[in-house]
């Protein structure tokens, strides 16, 4: 999985957003916006990335309200399967991206999680080498009120590749590579990822056009 460059899959993901996750032909798939530049040309319009994760042994999701205040988060709620944690995250009418620049083989960042999950899902008997650590600050309306919410979850696996929205493969080395050059073109002053560029941006396109959210 060219492990020379593996570390740097961080920097990739760093402030995308996780809006879906779905199973599909065995693996797990992470439904994605990401941040990107080409060496060449203009930022690429769509966004929409999908992180495949084959061979997954387990995956670990915690649903929990958003309370904004010294206890910050309510109890887990209970998310009956995967589906159930896809629908939540169509239903999201807020989202937000991942921050932090350290997702992947870093089982420390759910230490504080509680010991009751919303869903814990086993799917081999033998545990996979990588995980994965993905969250999305969000929230979605209900009743008439705006409810924020923080889903986090884990998936362990043995292999990761990347599509784009309509299948086409993304090397990644290039997925990479595209991702660091946004941030190194953020600070170097790259016009393309300033911020006129930035405002000036048409939205991406959505992973479910029957909906708001992205």
């Amino acid at each position: 999985m060219g492990e020379s460059w593996w570390g740097e899959l961080d920097v990739a993901l760093n402030e995308s957003d996780v809006v879906g996750i779905q199973e599909r032909s065995g693996s797990i798939v992470l439904l994605l916006h990401v941040l990107s530049v080409p060496e060449y040309g203009p930022v690429d319009p769509d966004t929409r990335r999908m992180l495949v994760l084959s061979n997954p042994s387990r995956v670990r999701v915690l649903l929990r309200r958003d309370r904004m205040g010294v206890d910050a988060y309510g109890p887990a709620v209970p998310l009956p399967d995967l589906q159930s944690v896809d629908e939540f995250l169509a239903s999201l009418s807020r989202s937000g991206s991942m921050y932090g620049w350290q997702f992947l083989d870093a089982p420390e960042l759910i230490d504080d999680w509680p010991d009751l999950l919303s869903l814990d899902l086993g799917l081999a008997s033998t545990p996979a080498r990588h995980s994965l650590y993905w969250f999305n600050e969000c929230g979605r309306e209900e009743d008439g009120d705006q409810v924020a919410y923080c889903i986090e979850g884990v998936v362990e696996f043995e292999g990761l590749r990347v599509l784009r929205a309509d299948g086409t493969p993304v090397a990644l080395e290039d997925f990479v590579a595209d991702g660091k050059r946004w941030w190194s073109g953020l600070h170097a002053g790259d016009p393309r990822v300033g911020y006129e560029a930035q405002k000036a941006q048409a939205r991406p396109p959505s992973w479910r056009p029957e909906s708001n959210s992205r």
